[in-house]
């Protein structure tokens, strides 16, 4: 995959060659109808092809002859369909080196003259002489094209087919993905235009592979890390660029870390040292004066400490200062878990002291020249944020934001960063090396990097400013012209995404929207906080609230009034955050709101708004109004009278009886625990889908997050209706837990309906009346009866002769011979379930304006 951008320093062992695993030559013809000129596949298995990947399916060929297949149909013959003439299959074919023929590969793919030929294709659709409407044309075959090759890689996911080798899928997935990006080039479509209909972000999944996460998790990476590299991009460039950047040899122990949670830079209070400059050190350490911040911060001040050297090198001197309107200064910005903090006392050891001075410094330089003054100015949370009392510290959070908006620079020191030459860098490099340090991973220093108007890094050789490096790295690439690097915009794009996260809240470029939660959440993914209690702070401070801060808050209490406030901004309370993951507060009319927002509540979908658009609620007393389409209600299908619960212990497996639902309209639908842990999933608190939904007392419904009538999944929310509901205004209902409903595709929806249509001959069955004329109250005595008993196996041969005798011709094409028997066992536990009415029935669906009021 020579085509990639990677850093300057790749980790080892590098990018492994693609094996070149072709056992034929594509044979030149249309790309959208390879399938059906196959000779050993099934016509029919070629016209369904696009519905197969689906449901996780491919033609029933053996492994080798799968990647055969793939490889020489999406990679040779995109290329192929796309390029013409210019792509010469024998130059990206090359003999395989010793190692690699070791592992039984004689050829490699080599990609070096990919991008090259891609310019001169993009040259020529932009100097031809074709109508607009022929181009037009052209876009849509190129886009067509792309979408089947996205399908069919679909179907070869890691998740889905683990034998499939992971390098012929990701090389594959690479040349889609720049064939996507140059061809949007060439055709003068943009990313985010509504005529864009080649695919995007779709490509990094097919590049992903648990192979690659176990290889950086054993070079010592932190687990949120890993998981953080997964989500950071949305392309594959990125992804790639960012999985071989080397990240040396790790200073942090992370074995209790998590995927969301970096555990390694959370504060244990009575556990945590600050460290000196080098170990060894055992200098002094200085204490600021205490009583003059205080007394400072009780003016509306803002303190500052003046840093002095001595007439000695080793001597220094500091004292506090108020700040003034021409008092010139910079705030420090860093990472507590660096050893730059101080949970016990407002002091820090005179080593680290001089190295804020020299850091410091370097902006004073006129000053220093010119006044011959060897002060500066310095402001730094450790020594100036009073460690107690607690109303002093109150104070400062009152404040916090100050230091930053005024000061003159603001410095972030990392630890990562300052062992880091930045010299032979790209600028592309320089950004992503910063936006992957711990310092991107902590709460307050998004609130620190967002409210300076100059914001420096330091490297081990030199200061970066974080604004230039990112122009640079933009305009390098980034250009209106029919030159723009293909290779590499994807990872300019991304760049732009987390440079804008940070970045936007309060230096926006002209004409973007004013910051909203939407910003907000996506910007504290995979941040973390080592207090709770100063979330709702940073929130606040980033969507210019002002929230009111007491000493003897709670989170709780501290959440109500964010989301009071929240709520009265313009795009307050996005209707989504009824689906975030996590507790909820307990106050009344507030149940349906998280008591945190961080990404270890959220889990792994990332951000809350990707998914549809941002419709927001109005808050009232009770609860949230908000506007969804919905199930009016979903019912449990009712049993024949005496026939048995649970015959053969059938239904204490998951996988065989799934929670299924069908409509009115006879489509079918499934229902299953958003997440594994129901602590997760909203109010209920330990309980399982299948138990709430049984429960008769109650009225229950489901609230859809987006329409399903498109197919595929979405979040929803399972609700209850409130006792003592208005017959006017919003129906009142109670969340439950939050699940995802998803829509069966033709290929499920057809066997499903075939067994649930059989089931209804057993109703009519002489089998159901002598159920009910065994009937009694006593259960345990009905079960008891031998005549009860001798119905069981009879109750087995029929749903089993129904269920081989059920016609479906697509049948034969989805299951191999050998997998005819489990079907069959399928298909029957299936027709059993339905019988004894262990599926759900769902009411009309409401549309999208109904307004529900939840709590």
């Amino acid at each position: 995959m020579e085509h990639l951008p990677l850093p300057r320093d790749v980790a080892v062992p590098g990018p492994s060659p693609v094996p070149f695993v072709c056992q034929e030559d594509y044979d030149g013809g249309p790309f959208l109808t390879y399938l059906t000129r196959l000779d050993d596949l099934n016509p029919l298995a070629a016209e369904t092809y696009l519905e197969y990947p689906s449901a996780g399916r491919l033609p029933p060929l053996p492994p080798s002859e799968i990647e055969s297949l793939i490889q020489t149909w999406i990679f040779f013959g995109l290329l192929t369909e796309i390029l013409g003439d210019l792509f010469v299959p024998s130059q990206y074919v090359t003999t395989a080196s010793l190692a690699d023929k070791a592992e039984g590969h004689e050829k490699t793919l080599n990609t070096h003259q990919l991008v090259p030929t891609i310019r001169i294709w993009k040259d020529q659709v932009h100097r031809s002489a074709h109508t607009e409407d022929e181009k037009n044309r052209q876009y849509e075959h190129i886009a067509s094209c792309l979408q089947l090759a996205a399908t069919a890689l679909s179907a070869i996911k890691a998740d889905v087919r683990p034998d499939f080798n992971h390098l012929v899928r990701s090389s594959i997935a690479s040349v889609a993905e720049l064939l996507s990006l140059a061809t949007n080039q060439a055709y003068a479509i943009g990313d985010n235009d509504k005529e864009n209909r080649c695919p995007g972000g779709i490509w990094k999944l097919f590049y992903d592979d648990p192979r690659y996460m176990k290889q950086l998790l054993d070079h010592g990476c932190c687990p949120c890390d890993v998981h953080r590299i997964r989500n950071l991009s949305i392309f594959l460039q990125t992804y790639h660029f960012l999985l071989w950047m080397d990240g040396g040899v790790p200073t942090t122990k992370h074995q209790e870390c998590t995927d969301e949670e970096c555990r390694a830079n959370q504060i244990v209070m009575g556990r945590y040292r600050t460290k000196h400059l080098r170990d060894g050190c055992q200098c002094t350490d200085f204490q600021a004066d205490v009583e003059e911040v205080i007394r400072i911060l009780s003016r509306d001040r803002l303190p500052l400490l003046r840093i002095t050297p001595g007439s000695h090198p080793d001597e220094i001197c500091i004292a506090v200062d108020e700040a003034t309107p021409d008092r010139k200064y910079v705030a420090i910005s860093h990472v507590w878990a660096d050893g730059l903090g101080n949970p016990y006392s407002n002091s820090l050891p005179q080593c680290q002291l001089q190295y804020l001075y020299e850091s410091a410094k370097v902006y004073f330089k006129t000053q220093i020249a010119e006044q011959s003054d060897q002060r500066v100015f310095v402001w730094i949370d450790t020594l100036l944020c009073p460690v107690e009392p607690l109303e002093a510290k109150v104070l400062a959070l009152k404040q916090i934001k100050t230091p930053y908006v005024n000061a003159l620079h603001v410095l972030v020191l990392d630890s990562t960063l300052q062992r880091m030459d930045v010299m032979g860098l790209s600028p592309q490099e320089v950004c992503m090396r910063i936006f992957t340090t711990g310092w991107m991973r902590r709460l307050w220093t998004l609130q620190e990097g967002a409210l300076p108007s100059k914001l420096w890094f330091k490297f081990k050789d030199f200061r970066v400013n974080l604004d230039a490096m990112a122009t640079k790295a933009k305009e390098e690439i980034w250009s209106k012209d029919i030159d723009k690097d293909f290779s590499r915009s994807g990872l300019i794009g991304d760049i732009s995404i987390i440079y804008g996260r940070l970045r936007n809240f309060f230096h926006a470029a002209e004409g973007l929207p004013a910051p909203n939660l939407m910003s907000v959440d996506d910007a504290l993914e995979f941040r973390s906080v080592s207090v709770a209690t100063d979330e709702p702070i940073l929130i606040a401070g980033l969507l210019n609230l002002d929230l009111e801060l007491k000493s003897n808050d709670s989170v709780q209490s501290r959440m109500q009034r964010l989301w009071s406030l929240i709520s009265s901004v313009p795009d307050g309370i996005p209707t989504n955050i009824l689906f975030n993951r996590g507790s909820r507060l307990q106050q009344t009319g507030y149940r349906w709101a998280p008591t945190s927002l961080l990404s270890s509540n959220k889990g792994h979908d990332g951000s809350l708004y990707r998914r549809g658009a941002y419709n927001t609620g109005h808050l009232t007393l009770q609860g949230l109004n908000v506007r969804l389409s919905a199930f009016s209600t979903v019912t449990m299908a009712s049993a024949p009278r005496g026939a048995p619960k649970n015959p053969w212990a059938l239904f204490s497996d998951p996988e065989i009886v799934p929670i299924l639902c069908r409509s009115e309209q006879a489509d079918w639908f499934f229902v299953r625990a958003k997440y594994s842990d129901p602590s997760e999933g909203g109010q209920r608190i330990g309980a399982t889908v299948r138990a709430v939904l049984e429960e008769t007392s109650q009225t229950k419904r489901i609230l859809l997050a987006s329409a399903l009538d498109r197919g595929g999944a979405t979040n929803a929310l399972l609700v209850h209706d409130c006792v003592g509901t208005e017959p006017i205004g919003p129906l009142r209902v109670a969340s439950d837990m939050i699940v995802e409903i998803g829509k069966q595709n033709r290929l499920n929806k057809m066997p499903i309906e075939a067994v649930y249509q059989a089931s209804r001959s057993l109703l009519d069955d002489e089998i159901t009346a002598q159920y009910a004329d065994l009937a009694i109250q006593d259960e345990e005595q009905q079960r008891q009866s031998p005549a009860y008993a001798n119905l069981e196996p009879v109750l087995h041969r029929k749903t089993w002769a129904l269920a081989q005798n059920i016609n479906m011709p697509i049948l034969p094409h989805i299951a191999t011979p050998q997998h005819n028997d489990r079907w069959i066992h399928q298909l029957g536990a299936l027709m059993v379930s339905f019988y004894l009415g262990h599926y759900y029935e769902l009411g009309p669906m409401l549309p999208g304006e109904t307004e529900w009021c939840v709590d």
